[in-house]
């Protein structure tokens, strides 16, 4: 009789721990965390402006958003902050111990009111509210189309903070990075498994194939096409296929040391441009 107390004993204290630790997180007041994409991705979010026409100097950038503690009879509003981000650098020994770091704040930092408009401006009034009677909603982050976009690709890494109307969710989903340009990107929910399993590798130049072959946009209304749908994946796949085919056996291309098409066609070490043939 004995074991059997001392077997639940300890069971019902970890029971009471779990009902404590989940009433922290979900019960004891309003939450907000972050949430993933209808593809299911939680990766950095992609954006680039080359898709806009060149009179289009702005453009928003949607995060979906998750409350705990259950909907409210009025208006919530979201806070926001940007987080820098850190690499590091690790020394080891011939063992392969680490025996020091170095620590160091990235360099490719969006600049508030020259990439992205800042968060403590009105305009936000209205893109980070979650309406009454919502627990599922998005964030509105305003990106600025800077001439240096251009050129290069920034980061903007977005952090929920606690206010008046919510506390914070889980740690893990409480910041995720933005990375934009005005040049070709690999669109942000290309991560998915299927993307990967059906069309490889991502690259530019491949990205770049498959723009002319679609005759217009390979961007994440279209990634997510290929998500929603087998039959499009595979039209789609075979289409490329047939194109590469078409593009490494060009004489033209040959000649020209074009082809076979590699990932980098400045570097002729590069990975040769790919698609599966089966899945």
């Amino acid at each position: 009789m004995k074991k059997i107390i001392y077997f639940i004993l300890p069971l019902c204290m970890g029971l009471a721990a779990c009902q404590e630790e989940d009433g922290l997180l979900f019960n004891d007041k309003a939450r907000v965390q972050l949430r993933q994409d209808a593809s299911g991705t939680f990766d950095d979010y992609s954006y680039s402006f080359i898709w806009s026409p060149a009179s289009v100097t702005r453009d928003i950038v949607y995060l979906p958003v998750r409350v705990m503690g259950g909907p409210a009879d009025t208006d919530r509003r979201v806070t926001v902050e940007q987080v820098s981000e850190y690499d590091i650098t690790y020394t080891k020994d011939h063992w392969g111990y680490v025996t020091d770091s170095v620590v160091t704040e990235r360099t490719d930092k969006a600049v508030a009111g020259k990439h992205y408009v800042p968060f403590d401006s009105p305009e936000y009034e209205s893109l980070m509210t979650i309406p009454a009677g919502e627990v599922l909603g998005q964030i509105g982050i305003i990106l600025l189309r800077d001439p240096s976009l251009g050129s290069e690709k920034v980061r903007l890494r977005v952090r929920l903070k606690a206010n008046g109307d919510f506390e914070l969710g889980e740690s893990k989903y409480l910041e995720r990075t933005i990375t934009f340009s005005d040049m070709l990107e690999q669109p942000s929910n290309w991560a998915s498994r299927y993307m990967n399993s059906y069309y490889g590798t991502y690259s530019k130049a491949k990205h770049q194939l498959m723009m002319q072959v679609v005759g217009g946009k390979v961007d994440e209304e279209w990634v997510n096409e290929a998500y929603n749908s087998v039959s499009f994946r595979y039209y789609w796949r075979m289409k490329f296929i047939e194109a590469l085919q078409d593009f490494n056996n060009d004489p033209k291309n040959i000649a020209a040391g074009l082809a076979p098409m590699r990932e980098n066609a400045d570097d002729p070490n590069s990975a040769l441009v790919t698609f599966p043939t089966s899945m």
